[in-house]
């Protein structure tokens, strides 16, 4: 998939400042055009007080609302150090934050979004990764509060599988794995002959493409499949985990944990999944 149409959800939080920092390398490197999101429902006070507002406060509270959104605007282009213009854009949608961005998303080739760091403040500006994962139809770029400075290295990690959203996310990843020297393919599992012929039917794909990469598997050792894909990035060196999102149903997830669930909580670097 080629990168040429970059969504990036800013909301003024520190995620989403690391999330536009990202955008800005990424929109360079591949020449793309990259768009800024801010996406929002009623504030906590607008909701609160609604029933009781006087028209003069209900107007009071709206000017304030959109005096916020007109600073976070300006402060996105502050942030990524350029001015609106042929490539670089600004687009707002209120209704509903996690809803609203998922629309948008299907009419750009990734959307970035910070790891979710929410206050009762700003809950209502901030959406949630996990969602937008899960119901947009592209593939997100989770982005750490932290942004590492070696983001862009040549190393990426490749977790598979064998599921329909490991698949997406392999063919959703090929423009930046093509630019990586260090890609690992791993499974976390058993290191039995048939698991091992599994990935190097993907090492096979990849090398079509004009793409080396190295398939390895790593065992559980009664560790999370999440925990364990995050000490492989880290173990190698990697600048970028590239996964499928919940090839369990998020509900599983969310009441038992998972891998996509650790990967967005606790990853230390950008981490690209598709469901």
């Amino acid at each position: 998939m080629a990168i040429k149409n970059i969504l990036v959800a800013y909301s003024g939080s520190q995620s989403s400042k690391s999330a536009v920092k990202l955008a800005r390398l990424m929109k360079n490197k591949y020449d793309a055009h990259l768009t800024g999101a801010l996406t929002y429902a009623p504030s906590e006070i607008s909701t609160t007080l609604r029933p009781y507002a006087s028209a003069d406060l209900g107007s009071i509270i709206r000017d304030a609302e959109k005096a916020r959104r007109d600073a976070i605007r300006a402060e996105f282009f502050e942030v990524l150090g350029e001015p609106e213009g042929k490539t670089t854009h600004w687009v707002e949608a209120g209704g509903d934050v996690d809803y609203s961005l998922m629309e948008l998303a299907r009419t750009y080739d990734i959307v970035l979004v910070g790891q979710y760091d929410g206050t009762r403040e700003n809950r209502n500006l901030v959406p949630h990764p996990d969602v937008i994962a899960l119901n947009s139809g592209r593939p997100v770029m989770v982005v750490p509060q932290d942004l590492p400075d070696n983001v862009l290295n040549d190393k990426a990690v490749l977790a598979w599988d064998g599921g329909k959203s490991a698949a997406r996310a392999m063919a959703d990843a090929l423009d930046i794995l093509e630019t990586k020297s260090d890609i690992a393919v791993v499974s976390v599992g058993d290191g039995s002959a048939e698991a091992l012929k599994r990935l190097q039917s993907v090492t096979n794909h990849l090398a079509t493409h004009g793409i080396a990469s190295n398939a390895e598997i790593v065992p559980r050792s009664r560790r999370s499949i999440g925990k364990v894909l995050l000490e492989t990035v880290d173990s190698h060196g990697a600048g970028l985990l590239i996964m499928g999102a919940y090839e369990h149903s998020k509900f599983f997830e969310d009441i038992w944990g998972g891998a996509t669930n650790a990967a967005i909580a606790r990853a230390k670097v950008p981490v690209l999944m598709s469901h």
